[in-house]
């Protein structure tokens, strides 16, 4: 069997948190990417996944479980970067329902954070 690894990348920015991956979120890589990605649940995070080039079932297991835990603790979730067949599988399994496919980081981020009261009347305006 073939060894695949998932490199991360994570940013702390002041209000939520960024992962960039890259790789195969497979059987053997998702279960330490799933202990990784729970680790930042607890605010705000935007998952940047153009980089990967492959999802199976474990992989989408991995995004769910952490879309549970950033929902039990109040805060969001938004992929972005999907690729045409992830965001398929995203779709049937009905994950695309807890979780935001985003087109763009600026798309993400206003799924993710929270708007302040001034930050919405100044889009308005």
């Amino acid at each position: 069997m073939k060894d695949t690894a998932v490199a991360m990348v994570v940013i702390e920015h002041e209000r939520h948190t960024t992962v960039l991956l890259t790789g195969e979120m497979d059987r053997v890589s998702a279960p330490a990417v799933r202990t990784r990605l729970l680790d930042f649940a607890a605010r705000p995070l935007v998952l940047d996944v153009a980089g990967v080039s492959f999802f199976d079932a474990e992989g989408l297991r991995a995004v769910s479980h952490c879309a549970r835990r950033c929902e039990d603790n109040g805060a969001a979730l938004a992929v972005v970067g999907a690729r045409p067949f992830a965001q398929r599988m995203f779709r049937v399994l009905g994950l695309d329902d807890r979780v935001p496919l985003c087109s763009s980081m600026d798309e993400a981020l206003w799924c993710a954070i929270p708007r302040t009261d001034d930050e919405i009347a100044a889009w308005l305006g």
